[in-house]
């Protein structure tokens, strides 16, 4: 391995070899780092105006859509990101990473002294991203769309949870999980315990009653796995003590620790030389194990999404005027609903779970009764509904939590009923109102869970039936979507059992998408197209890929925006749907139960493997989802400085209007992530487009979600 001296000195010739002209500029003692800067953006602003011209307009704002971004190749994006660099020469940013301590952009002036070989605080991924730009500017990297075929080699690299040779060895786990839970049960206090062998059975029939057992939900809730030791050993002690280290630290340092034991049987305990596909659940392991960063962050974590923190009788960070903590909230027609059930804890515990933040102050979703509000909860849902039915633009609820499905049956049943009595009472409210008065009527429900993922068990005929009961009902008052969304990461995850579960939802009649969320291990090359097949194969449409949220904290599950932007381009793009096909896909939602071979007729009409995302996006803080953003700058370790605009094309509050953008400064730089992706077994050459997207557009929302704003 190359020394960090030793490796600055082989970029710096590099530099020189791709773009002496702009080289010899830096070189240029004559001009003081001011005269530079004035020179530079002299000098790049002509070329732009006479060779890139639409990037010129892209730059000047005179053209700014979602059209004109994909006009953009590497060499006018990388005029672009010069231009943005030179803008901010010199300006200093709260960074969150560091908990809002201000770092300054200073690339010119930086770059400048590693030319001239005087000390600098830059690091190696600093400059190596500083010799992409430059070679992008003279054309010696260019960017090449893989072609169709490369893209379905990339997702053949990825197993699904469907294979029978998955099944084989996750069958082989489950049985020697169930062994280890017989051995539970004949250790607890008898008298105390909610799952109990009877007198004189033998082995073959506790192991019989605990495959019965194992159909239950509420059985593996009981026996989750809360601790680090427990995990280790229902792994079958296939931890390495590094990561041994950090869960024994996390969990003294009080973050919690939980998974139920069907979840603990998707992973692959075999060393990897065993494996059929090495590395093939890293997306599933991204949940469970925690990282050294996150360790540390605990205590200091801060708040992501600001607009979801309110004050009793004040406005959220969007402007919102909240009736209670069971109503978050970020755009006019759309409002997050988080009741006082079961609905507040999970069926496990994401890594990056938004919840951190809570945990800090010991409010685990876990322990109800902390939770529990001052009112009833039936007073607190009247509340709740009269805040809805009064508002004038609302239209759209999202119930979640915690996990929606994590409600009992009959609280999730009573929660709907009061949904259906609102939207009936705002439409009887609306007759008593001229038309330029009237109030949005409510047209879409949704239901926000993982369960899929970690509990599928939970999806009974009992709660399908109640989701069917309100879906005849809801056509009644006006609700013509009715949606459960669904966060699976990884084709790993669909196993038979979320299959099963997935299509009691279809027969209900609600249509079921998925929101992604896109961490290292899932933004490998194929692993989201692969993901969006498989799901396609089920009945699920994709809806978002979201990228990690959080600051310092989720650094090690962080996949760059530019691997997102990358993403989105080269890969999802082969699953975009042809403009013949819009006015059909419309009616999919409205159509749940044959889901699966309408999804198959698009695919087979147009000849594409999957249907693509909605969009490719991040949430941020206080203005919400958007993946419109440039690239402004870059701190000394090579972590880029995005300046991101909210979505142009839904309405948001005044204050967002007024606010217009937010600042993210990544967590990491783009060579930090392609290591991480290297000790995964990636073969890095192949992200070699990476480093030149630097900006990016929102993509159109897909017709088959026409309305949906959430």
């Amino acid at each position: 391995m190359k020394t960090h001296d030793e490796r600055i000195t082989e970029l710096v010739a590099k530099m020189k070899q791709d773009n002496p002209e702009v080289v010899a500029l830096f070189l240029d003692q004559k001009l003081d780092d001011a005269a530079l800067v004035a020179h530079l953006r002299e000098h790049f602003s002509a070329v732009m105006q006479q060779h890139y011209p639409k990037a010129w307009a892209y730059y000047t704002r005179e053209e700014q859509t979602e059209q004109d971004y994909y006009k953009l190749m590497s060499t006018s994006m990388a005029y672009l990101r010069i231009m943005d660099y030179l803008d901010h020469e010199g300006q200093a940013f709260e960074d969150g990473n560091l908990h809002g301590q201000k770092v300054v952009s200073h690339p010119i002036g930086l770059l400048r002294s590693v030319l001239l070989g005087k000390e600098c605080s830059c690091t190696v991924d600093f400059v190596e991203d500083m010799a992409h730009l430059l070679a992008q500017l003279s054309g010696v990297e260019e960017r090449e769309i893989p072609p169709r075929s490369r893209v379905l080699e990339w997702m053949e690299r990825h197993p699904s949870g469907l294979d029978q040779e998955v099944i084989a060895w996750r069958a082989k786990n489950k049985e020697r999980i169930v062994q280890l839970l017989i051995e539970r049960i004949e250790d607890q206090e008898k008298p105390r315990a909610l799952y109990q062998f009877k007198e004189g059975m033998t082995a073959a029939e506790k192991r019989k009653q605990v495959l019965l057992w194992w159909k239950d939900d509420r059985f593996h809730l009981h026996f989750a796995i809360r601790n680090a030791d427990d995990l280790n050993r229902y792994l079958d002690y296939s931890m390495d003590e590094k990561t041994l280290g950090i869960m024994r630290e996390a969990e003294r340092k009080g973050i919690p620790i939980f998974a139920t034991p069907y979840f603990l049987s998707l992973i692959d305990t075999r060393p990897l030389e065993r494996q059929e596909h090495p590395h093939s659940d890293e997306a599933i392991r991204s949940y469970l194990f925690y990282s050294q960063d996150l360790v540390e962050e605990f205590g200091s974590i801060v708040a992501w999404e600001k607009e979801d923190i309110a004050k009793p009788g004040e406005p959220n960070a969007a402007g919102w005027l909240l009736p209670s903590h069971n109503v978050h909230r970020r755009y006019p027609n759309v409002a997050i609903f988080i009741p006082d059930t079961m609905g507040r804890a999970c069926g496990g515990l994401c890594a990056y779970c938004q919840r951190m933040y809570d945990f800090q102050a010991g409010r685990f979703n876990f322990e109800l009764e902390k939770l529990r509000p001052k009112r009833s909860w039936k007073d607190q849902l009247e509340l709740n509904m009269e805040y809805f039915r009064n508002d004038p633009y609302l239209w759209d609820i999202l119930i979640t939590g915690g996990d929606a499905f994590m409600s009992s049956v009959s609280s999730l049943k009573t929660i709907l009923d009061a949904v259906l009595v609102m939207a009936k009472q705002k439409i009887e409210d609306n007759k008593a109102r001229s038309l330029d008065e009237q109030f949005a009527p409510m047209r879409r429900v949704r239901l926000g869970t993982k369960i899929p993922v970690y509990l599928p068990q939970r999806v009974t005929t009992q709660l399908a039936q109640v989701l069917a009961d309100f879906k005849v009902k809801a056509g009644e008052v006006g609700i013509d979507q009715c949606v459960v969304q669904t966060h699976v990461s990884s084709a790993m995850e669909v196993t038979p059992e979320t299959k099963k579960a997935v299509r009691r939802l279809l027969d209900a009649g609600w249509a079921v998408t998925n929101q992604e969320v896109f961490t290292v291990a899932a933004s490998r090359r194929g692993h989201s197209a692969k993901l969006r097949k498989v799901l396609n194969d089920i009945g699920v449409l994709p809806y978002y890929n979201f990228s990690v949220k959080g600051f310092k904290e989720n650094r090690e599950l962080f996949a760059t925006n530019a691997r997102s932007t990358q993403e989105q381009v080269e890969e999802s793009s082969i699953g975009q749907i042809a403009q013949r096909y819009h006015a059909t896909i419309r009616t999919f939602m409205q159509d749940a139960e044959k889901m699966v071979e309408q999804i198959d007729s698009i695919r087979k009409g147009d000849e594409i493997p999957f249907i693509s995302p909605d969009r490719n996006t991040l949430n941020l803080p206080g203005v919400g989802k958007s993946n419109t953003y440039r690239t402004i700058g870059i701190t000394e370790d090579g972590r880029r400085i995005l300046r991101f605009e909210f979505d142009h094309t839904r309405p948001h509050s005044k204050v967002i209007e007024d606010m217009g953008y937010v600042i993210v400064i990544e967590s990491k730089s783009i060579a930090y992530y392609l290591n991480q992706l290297a000790e995964m077994g990636e073969d890095v050459s192949e992200y070699a487009t990476i480093w030149g997207y630097s900006a990016g557009s929102l993509e159109p929302r897909s017709p088959v979600f026409e309305g949906m704003t959430k």
